[in-house]
């Protein structure tokens, strides 16, 4: 259930509502999800300057048939989504939100989608509201690898992206992308969740910091 509103003072910081997904098939365990939890931690939003609300969506496609209602219930005034990329070597900052799926992408309950498209009656893409290429300058700074990315995929990761777009009107919203930790891709993979944690974290501070320069009311 999405969890219910919340009365703020007028000068409170701003909300964050910070998603991830559990398992999927290939996946047995979703980094992204202990991501979300290391972040929602007592203290850690007040040092980045937000609220963070933490919510971690079962990877399928009934669950994010419940982001509007989430949405409504948290007012959030910035979203960052979090998704896992299997085979991927950096973390992807995503630019685009596409109107797009495969009729083969199973989730974890082993169902399908029932149609190529998200809305057919829709724009084909949508483009991310938060400022990809600063947060790309940002977490690269770390040491970490990160890449500018204009194809979310056909899977869930880019459905809930281009819904959070549809729904988003002027608040900033956007997606990481996510490579699997060690303990799920083996030695030769660079990243920890610490690592992933680090560079979610530099990308909520730039966000904080491009809101404060433009204003509340204007896509970063």
């Amino acid at each position: 259930m999405p969890p219910s509103p919340s009365v703020r003072p007028a000068l409170s910081s701003p909300r964050l509502l910070l998603t991830g997904f559990g398992p999927f098939p290939g996946a047995p365990r979703n980094p992204t999800a202990e991501v979300v939890a290391r972040l929602a931690e007592p203290g850690v939003g007040r040092r980045l300057g937000v609220e963070i609300v933490p919510h971690v969506f079962p990877t399928t496609w009934t669950a994010i048939d419940d982001l509007a209602a989430l949405l409504d219930a948290v007012r959030p005034d910035l979203v960052l989504h979090l998704g896992l990329k299997r085979r991927a070597t950096a973390i992807a900052v995503e630019a685009v939100g596409r109107n797009r799926v495969t009729l083969a992408a199973v989730d974890a309950e082993g169902r399908r989608p029932m149609a190529p498209t998200l809305d057919a009656a829709a724009p084909p893409r949508l483009a991310v509201t938060l400022p990809v290429g600063r947060i790309v300058a940002r977490i690269a700074g770390l040491g970490l690898a990160v890449e500018f990315s204009t194809d979310a995929g056909r899977y869930l990761c880019n459905a809930l992206l281009w819904r959070s777009l549809r729904l988003a009107g002027r608040r900033p919203t956007g997606f990481l992308h996510l490579p699997p930790t060690r303990d799920l891709a083996g030695p030769g993979c660079g990243f920890t969740a610490t690592d992933l944690a680090r560079a979610t974290a530099a990308a909520i501070e730039e966000i904080v910091v491009r809101r404060r320069t433009v204003g509340p009311a204007v896509p970063a």
